[in-house]
């Protein structure tokens, strides 16, 4: 029988929270003091790895079509960010690799040495046998890697996925060079409860909530991550709307496109402040003067006001 443990909130810790619904048998809570909402009851961290290890990608064409077909469009725009932010390469690790298609666009880009960490057997062949790329099969947290040994570390719709996110920050922190950049891709969250939630989300797939559960545990909004990673010592620095995997037909495609291009204009005009976009890439810093970071069990005592807004940018 697979055993089921209480999560908490990466922002508050055990705060309050409340019931919003169940998606795929887990409960969907909302905590009473920030409202981020996560999974509040699932399976160990060591049954969600071993998932991830041997059962969420089956095929070779699964990672073909899920995170090369669908996510090139994306990932060539995230590549174009970084190395605009690093015109002069360095060294770059990408956690959660999957089919090492982002990794792929630095590979004929002078002063790049690029790697990545994949869970997935599957995928991390996939990475090696199509691109050639250096791929770890594992976890960050199982790598060992010397600190400040990275110019950039990139997490590109992976991060939703992982069980300890406040102890990840801390070790993609630890392992950047002071003044390297962190890059993240997350689900935009209105977008999310927009497609996934109430009476549309019912009409549609005959569910309340459609959130995917089980592979994803939290859903962040861009004032909880920036709370969580300014709290291990990184500042803010800018953020750019993205859209959602292309896939389907071809009015859908369509449709998806001209959804994302009205709502990429909203997201420039309001410098952010309205923001319905499907996704969203975060870019972070580690400051290049020392600074000292907050103990772990300091890191659920503040609340999300504390920090100053994510500045957005065209």
């Amino acid at each position: 029988m697979t055993e089921c443990v209480k999560t908490e909130c990466p922002v508050c810790g055990p705060a309050s929270r409340t019931p919003v619904g169940e998606c795929h048998d887990l409960p969907i809570v909302r905590c009473n003091v920030c409202s981020l909402m996560f999974v509040g009851e699932c399976s160990t961290v060591d049954e969600t790895e071993e998932f991830f290890r041997t059962e969420h990608v089956d095929a070779e064409e699964t990672t073909q079509l899920h995170y090369v077909s669908y996510r090139s469009d994306s990932l060539q725009r995230e590549a174009a960010v970084v190395q605009r932010l690093v015109p002069d390469g360095g060294r770059l690790l990408d956690v959660g690799t999957a089919s090492g298609y982002f990794l792929k666009e630095f590979q004929n880009a002078a002063g790049w040495d690029v790697e990545g960490v994949e869970p997935s057997a599957v995928s991390t062949n996939f990475a090696r046998d199509h691109f050639g790329l250096n791929v770890h099969r594992g976890y960050l947290s199982e790598q060992d890697y010397v600190a400040e040994s990275f110019d950039v570390v990139t997490s590109l719709d992976a991060f939703n996925c992982h069980r300890t996110p406040n102890e990840d920050l801390a070790e993609i922190f630890r392992v950047l060079k002071p003044g390297g950049i962190f890059a993240l891709e997350v689900p935009g969250q209105n977008y999310r409860m927009l497609t996934g939630s109430g009476l549309l989300c019912q009409l549609l797939f005959g569910v309340p909530l459609r959130l995917n559960a089980g592979v994803n545990f939290y859903f962040y909004t861009t004032a909880s991550l920036v709370v969580m990673a300014s709290r291990v010592g990184f500042e803010a620095v800018e953020s750019h709307p993205e859209a959602m995997p292309s896939h389907g037909s071809l009015p859908a495609r369509f449709l998806k496109g001209a959804y994302f291009h009205a709502t990429s204009l909203l997201y420039r005009m309001t410098s952010g402040a309205c923001h319905y976009a499907p996704k969203e890439f975060l870019i972070f810093r580690r400051p290049a003067t020392a600074a000292t970071q907050e103990t772990s069990e300091d890191t659920t005592s503040s609340p999300p006001n504390k920090y100053a807004p994510l500045r957005k940018v065209a």
